[in-house]
């Protein structure tokens, strides 16, 4: 019995030693990364296209696509196909401004997919390539991806965990779906390239390449600034990244090799420097052939407050590099000093050439007073990039959110071990791990220094800026220190790694938007810290580090089974829903304007809506999401949608050649950003928000012959209200004070309302003030109380769904209409439907209701076109614009800059 057993222990033992070795032979480990990564890349595309189905205009039976700018470049492509390329000038964008093309590269892509589909079947539609384009880059640029990993960290499995996260993770998804037809799929898969090949080309030169092969050089100079170009024209915004990552880590390349000269020829010197010179050269030079004119070229490589660090980093080469070659010939510099401080006068020089740049410019401290305002808000906000929600500042409880617990701490121990490899590249111990925990304080400095708006650590105030500038700067100050003291050898995959490592850690700081950009680091950072810790596991010869390591890895490996669940059900389950933004209420509103209003007329509306018109309605428009004319924006919301002067809206969209304003429900929401575009320079003296107040049904109060509502919801005041009650002046600053509830009392007889006159509870110093107001809207109908805050009530339906039915109440809920805001067009025109007759030769040419008031109205409810069921459900409203003879066009309406309020002394009639 024991020997039989003793025969199966070795037979065991031996067909696993067999199985061992069999899949430690390199070639089947490769065969099995392969076959992982297809199954890994065929299903991930897969997940994406499930929504394939929901993407099609309901009205003409095409592929849709699914947000608002892929719009702009299918029309594009559309264009090229049609017309065999592009004008001049595109007639359906900003009509008074001769705007032209972009150069963006993604519709060419489009065309170019189109006629490859066309081979393998010829009834494919550009459109519905265009909705798949999305997930063709999506695959390319996964492809791209793993090679990148591996080429700077020279492990499959890296490779492939990373790729696997970034397969699945929701934050890579959206702008990856099918139908997302825009820059960010195509510009990615750019990035990677770009990418990849400069980390060949800096192993080529980290491996002695300069020594001996110019041409080589000038080749991988060209391929990286072919590949920087085409990321530029693929997506200018992502692009930006590529001219800090490249100059940061080529400068820290070449300060490692100049650091020891003895074993760095001047030859290989050559070479890196004509590497630098020839990717500088090549980006400019082949940005021309995607249709960039030499000096937009120029200034997006060197003079963009993005690209700077190219050019100071080539000054530091060559001034260096100079210092080697001829720093002995000059006299008033020892020999021992330039050995030993050479760097330092390299970097004076480059320093004192900048400051006489920015001196000749003019604007030495706003310079320096933008780079540190940048180090705390990256992108910086303009007045309208603040309106719009992605811009937003994000907080450390963001960036979790998205990506989830468990993944944000992979993510972040990975950046600890680039630390610590990195730190292996210095000799004594001492040092290595001093700088290894200030690598671990700069890390953290960045990314916990913005924990919540409501954390001690909320990014503003002093605290949280010390903590974040300060571990930079002794993170800093110390490599710099380590540097003159200790010869430091890093792998050139290293040196990439961790330039893209503190860029997108900062740039992480500035929207929510940039997610996007820096889900392919954090992913990869996920699958640098499974594989360095099941190295560490596997190496370390400490029994009792070993076995800490390994319950560490067995957690991870959990956690990392959780976190790809996890990934896919939510990937899956969002994929599957993600219908088109214009949807069927859109849809059937363009289709009105193609089949009813003649071609060219032009539209304007806030700029949202541009896209959709100029494609599906076919019709140009003044302004749309390329905010090609900035300065626009600013004079709809001004002198269109918020004024209180009927004649200014006339006169504005008079000298624009305007037949026809188009306001959507959304714009309810929108009113706020309104105001803070179309606000004067100091004042904000639009700036308003609207806020829709639901009913308390507890609060409720009925009488025999009334009954007493109580509405909740607010928001801050917008102008100081100045109101005489009972002999008393009350007095409620903006912005101080606040806006709590709304008291509604009437009575109903036989279906007939009557008001008496509502009142909204303000709260300021911790009081409550109930101010009486004037208007109540109610069922077309403006009820004029004679007296108290002339500001308006208008009431809502709402709807509830108590059953299989859904009961409508014509009182559940109201809109507060501020003084400021009720007087101005949009709630004239859109809200209240002119009570006043002030804008009679503007009239209603078409509503499109909200699905579900149309699917109500056509079961009988006697209802309103407006609805709050699930938020404010209201109708697409298109006004056709009769001008008076007496209203004048204004030549300054369609200046393309300016100040703000500058035109508010016009005189626009005659």
């Amino acid at each position: 019995m024991g020997d039989d057993i003793s025969i199966n222990t070795a037979g065991i033992k031996e067909n696993f030693s067999k199985v061992s070795s069999f899949f430690k032979q390199k070639k089947v480990q490769t065969i099995l990364i392969v076959l992982l990564f297809l199954i890994i890349l065929i299903g991930s595309s897969t997940v994406r296209l499930q929504n394939l189905p929901l993407l099609v205009d309901q009205t003409t039976g095409e592929s849709l696509p699914l947000a608002l700018d892929p719009f702009y470049f299918l029309r594009i492509a559309e264009t090229i196909v049609e017309e065999g390329g592009l004008p001049a000038i595109d007639v359906m964008r900003y009509p008074s401004a001769n705007v032209g093309f972009t150069n963006e590269v993604l519709p060419q892509a489009l065309v170019f997919l189109y006629n490859i589909g066309k081979i393998f079947d010829g009834d494919v539609s550009l459109q519905f390539i265009n909705v798949v384009s999305p997930v063709i880059f999506f695959g390319l640029g996964l492809v791209i991806f793993f090679f990148l990993i591996y080429v700077l960290t020279k492990s499959k499995g890296i490779a492939l965990f990373s790729s696997a996260f970034l397969a699945f993770i929701p934050t890579y998804l959206h702008r990856t779906l099918a139908g997302f037809s825009d820059h960010e799929a195509i510009g990615m898969f750019a990035f990677f390239l770009f990418l990849l090949g400069y980390g060949l080309a800096l192993k080529f030169l980290d491996r002695g390449g300069g020594r001996k092969n110019f041409i080589k050089i000038l080749l991988f100079g060209l391929l990286v600034g072919f590949f920087s170009s085409f990321a530029v024209a693929s997506w200018g915004g992502g692009a930006n990244f590529i001219f800090m990552i490249l100059p940061l880590s080529f400068g820290l390349f070449w300060l490692l090799k100049v650091q020891n000269l003895e074993n760095t020829s001047k030859e290989q010197l050559k070479g890196f420097l004509l590497f630098y010179f020839s990717w500088i050269f090549f980006s400019i030079l082949t940005g021309l052939l995607f249709g960039f004119s030499l000096q937009e070229m120029i200034g997006r490589v060197l003079f963009r407050s993005s690209s700077l660090i190219s050019g100071a980093v080539f000054l530091f080469l060559l001034a260096d590099f100079s210092l080697i070659n001829f720093g002995h010939k000059i006299n008033f510099i020892r020999e021992e000093g330039l050995k030993k401080y050479r760097v330092l006068y390299s970097l004076l020089i480059v320093v004192l050439i900048g400051i006489i740049f920015l001196l000749f410019q003019g604007n030495l401290f706003s310079f320096i007073s933008n780079i540190l305002d940048r180090f705390v808000d990256p992108l910086g906000a303009s007045r309208a990039g603040l309106t719009v929600a992605e811009n937003k500042q994000p907080f450390l409880e963001d960036w979790i959110n998205q990506i989830g617990k468990i993944f944000f701490w992979f993510f972040y121990v990975g950046m600890l071990f680039v630390g610590i490899n990195i730190s292996k590249g210095i000799n004594k111990k001492g040092k290595k791990i001093l700088f290894f925990l200030l690598w671990t304080l700069a890390i953290s400095g960045i990314l916990f220094s913005r924990i919540s708006s409501t954390s001690l650590l909320n990014g503003t105030n002093f605290i949280s800026k010390l903590f974040y500038l300060g571990a930079i700067i002794l993170f800093l100050g110390y490599s710099f220190w380590i540097y003159f003291k200790e010869r430091i050898r890093v792998k050139s995959g290293l040196l990439i790694l961790a330039s893209w490592l503190f860029l997108m850690l900062i740039a992480g700081r500035g929207a929510v938007r940039l997610f996007f950009v820096i889900t392919p680091f954090a992913t990869f950072m996920g699958g640098y810290f499974l594989v360095n810790l099941f190295n560490y596991a596997k190496k370390s010869k400490d029994d009792f580090l070993r076995m800490i390591l390994v319950i560490l890895l067995i957690l991870s490996v959990i956690g990392t089974v959780i976190t790809l669940n996890s990934f896919i059900s939510v990937t899956s389950a969002q994929a599957e829903h993600t219908g088109p933004s214009a949807g069927l209420q859109w849809q059937s509103a363009m289709s009105w304007v193609r089949e009813n209003t003649i071609l060219g007329s032009i539209f304007v509306h806030w700029w949202d809506y541009g896209y959709w018109i100029q494609y599906l309605g076919e019709r140009p428009t003044i302004t749309d999401g390329g905010h090609a004319v900035p300065y626009w924006d600013h004079l709809i919301g001004r002198y269109l949608l918020t004024t209180p002067d009927p004649e200014t809206a006339l006169s504005f969209m008079k000298s624009h050649n305007v037949s026809y304003l188009l306001i959507d429900p959304t714009d309810l929401g929108k009113y706020g950003a309104y105001g803070i575009i179309g606000s004067d320079e100091i004042n904000q003296d639009r700036f308003s928000q609207i806020p829709t107040m639901i009913l308390d049904p507890n609060q409720i109060q009925e009488t025999s012959d009334k009954e007493i509502r109580f509405y909740q919801g607010g928001t801050m005041v917008d102008e100081d209200i100045i109101y005489e009650q009972d002999g008393q002046e009350i007095f409620l600053p903006a912005n101080k004070a606040a806006i709590a509830g709304t008291i509604l009392e009437f009575s109903e007889n036989n279906g007939k309302f009557s008001f008496n006159r509502p009142s909204v509870v303000f709260v300021y110093n911790n009081q409550q003030i109930i101010i009486p107001i004037r208007y109540v809207y109610f069922r077309g109908e403006l009820f004029d109380m004679g007296g108290g805050l002339d500001a308006v009530i208008r009431t809502l339906p709402s709807a509830s769904q108590t059953g299989p039915g859904i009961q409508i109440d014509d009182l559940g809920s109201v809109i507060y209409l501020s003084p400021r805001v009720s007087k101005s067009l949009f709630a004239q025109l859109y809200l209240m439907n002119d009570p006043f007759n002030i804008y009679p030769t503007i009239k209603v040419a078409h509503r499109e209701s909200d699905l579900l008031v149309s699917s109500l109205r056509s079961q009988g409810a006697n209802m309103e076109d407006i609805l709050f069921f699930n938020g404010f459900r209201g109708p697409i409203k298109i006004f056709e614009i009769d001008y008076p003879e007496n209203i004048l066009e204004k030549e300054e309406f369609l200046r393309i800059s300016g100040k703000f309020a500058e035109f508010d002394d016009l005189k626009f009639t005659a």
